[in-house]
C-alpha cells in the first residue's frame, strides 16, 4: 500500500478523520522507542491474532513502532507473523531459532525484530528501530508474573502508554457497564475478575514514577481505535487532572491560555479580548484544558471552554465541566447549532434555546431570568475571527 492508502485504511477502520490526524501528529512527534508497549495476553491471541496482525501491519506502514510483549507460549504465533501457512514451522524449531536479535527464515508477514528474554531491552528497540521493524519481545513470564515484568519494561523506555490487550476489552464497574476513562485514585467497585487488574496497573504507573504514563485495556480489534479515537475502545486509566481555579490571573501564563483557546477553536482571538473583565478561570495545571467565566447580574456566563484535542481523550473536559459546576450552579452561554460539542452541551443543560445558528443553554436559571439572558447572549459581538486558521 502507498502511503495515502495506509492513510485511508487507517480513516476506514477509526471512522475519524480530524482525530485520527492529530493522534497520529502526536505520535510520529515523540521519540519512537517511548510511543507504546503493547502485551498481548495468550487469550487475546488465541481469539483475535488475526486483527492483532492486522493493526501491528498498519501501525507499521505510519512508522509507528510499538514494543509488543508476548508471553512464553505466545511463541507458536510466530508462524502467524513471519510464514505463510504453506510454510510452518515445529514450535521448538522456533523455539530453538528465537535467540536475541535472531530473526526467524521464511517470507514475513510483518516487518518485526523477535527478541527472547531481552537483557538489554532499550538497546534492542534502537536496533529495530533502525531497520524500520517492530521489537518482538518473548518473556518467559506469565500470569501475574508479567506485570512486574511490564513495570521494569516500561520505566527503562520511559514509555508514554501502556497497552493490555484483553479478550474483555476493558474494566467493568458492578453494573456491568464499560468504564471508559477510569484514575489510578478512583474508589469505584469493579467487578471482581477487574478488580486484580486495576491494582496491577496501579503498581505499574506507581513504580515507573511518571504521572503522564496512560494505560489502556483493550480488545486486539479495538487497538486502532483505543490509540486514533477521542473516544477510545476500551478503559483507560491515568492519574486524575489537576484542575485549578484562579481568580488572579497574574499567575496564568498568557501565552499558553491564548494558544489553548485559538487552537481548541481553530480561530483566532479578535483584537481586544483580553480586555474584558473575567471573574474566574478553571484551569487544567498542563494547559490542557480551561473555562472562561464571567459575572453578570443573573449568574455566570460561560465565555470560553477550550480543550486540547488530544486532551479530550483523557477526560479533561469532564474534570474542568465539574469543577466549574461547584464555582458556578448558576450558568450560560451559548454556542453554534453546528458545533460538534452542542450535543454534549444539550445533555449537560437544564434548559436551551434555539435561535437561527446560535442554540443558547442555562443551568440553575430561574424561569423569570431566561427572557433577560437570552437577549444577553443575542446581542454578544463574536469574539473569534471569521476564518479558520490554516495550521502549517
Amino acid at each position: 500500500m502507498n502511503h495515502q492508502e495506509i492513510l485511508l485504511k487507517l480513516l476506514e477502520v477509526t471512522e475519524n478523520s480530524k482525530d485520527s490526524f492529530q493522534f497520529l501528529k502526536l505520535f510520529q512527534s515523540l521519540e519512537p522507542e517511548k510511543f507504546a508497549v503493547i502485551h498481548a495476553s495468550s487469550e487475546t491471541l488465541t481469539e483475535s491474532a488475526e486483527a492483532f496482525l492486522f493493526n501491528l501491519k498498519l501501525l507499521q506502514k505510519l512508522q509507528l513502532f510499538p514494543v509488543v510483549v508476548l508471553e512464553k507460549d505466545g511463541v507458536s504465533y510466530a508462524n502467524l507473523f513471519y510464514r505463510s501457512p504453506a510454510s510452518k514451522m515445529s514450535l521448538e524449531s522456533i523455539k530453538d531459532s528465537l535467540e536475541e536479535g535472531q530473526e526467524l527464515p521464511g517470507s514475513r508477514n510483518l516487518p518485526a525484530k523477535w527478541f527472547r528474554n531481552p537483557s538489554q531491552p532499550l538497546e534492542s528497540v534502537v536496533s529495530s528501530l533502525k531497520e524500520k521493524k517492530i521489537p518482538v519481545f518473548v518473556t518467559d513470564q506469565g500470569g501475574s508474573e508479567i506485570y512486574p515484568y511490564l513495570s521494569n519494561l516500561c520505566k527503562e523506555l520511559r514509555t508514554k502508554k501502556l497497552i493490555l490487550l484483553t479478550a474483555r476489552s476493558g474494566l467493568y464497574n458492578s453494573a456491568d457497564k464499560k468504564i471508559s476513562i477510569l484514575d489510578f485514585e478512583s474508589s469505584e467497585t469493579l467487578q471482581k475478575e477487574d478488580e486484580s487488574l486495576f491494582k496491577e496497573c496501579k503498581k505499574i504507573f506507581e513504580y515507573t514514577g511518571d504521572p503522564n504514563l496512560q494505560i489502556a485495556i483493550t480488545s486486539a480489534p479495538g487497538l486502532l481505535k483505543e490509540l486514533f479515537t477521542i473516544k477510545g475502545s476500551g478503559t483507560l486509566l491515568r492519574k486524575k487532572n489537576k484542575i485549578e481555579f484562579h481568580t488572579d490571573f497574574q499567575k496564568i501564563d498568557p501565552k499558553k491560555l491564548n494558544e489553548l483557546i485559538e487552537n481548541s477553536f481553530g480561530r483566532g482571538l479578535k483584537q481586544g479580548f483580553w480586555n474584558k473583565e473575567f471573574s474566574g478561570i478553571v484551569l487544567e495545571s498542563e494547559y490542557k484544558g480551561c473555562a472562561l467565566l464571567q459575572s453578570t447580574p443573573w449568574g455566570t456566563f460561560l465565555s470560553k471552554f477550550a480543550v486540547n484535542e488530544i486532551a479530550r481523550g483523557e477526560g479533561v473536559g469532564r474534570d474542568i465541566w465539574d469543577e466549574m459546576l461547584k464555582k458556578a450552579p448558576v450558568l450560560f452561554w451559548r454556542a453554534r447549532a453546528e458545533n460538534t460539542i452542542s450535543k454534549w452541551y444539550t445533555k449537560e443543560c437544564s434548559g436551551l434555546q434555539k435561535e437561527g445558528i446560535w442554540i443558547y443553554f442555562w443551568i440553575g436559571l430561574q424561569e423569570k431570568e431566561i427572557p433577560s439572558v437570552c437577549d444577553f447572549l443575542r446581542n454578544l459581538p463574536e469574539d473569534l475571527e471569521s476564518k479558520q486558521r490554516i495550521d502549517s
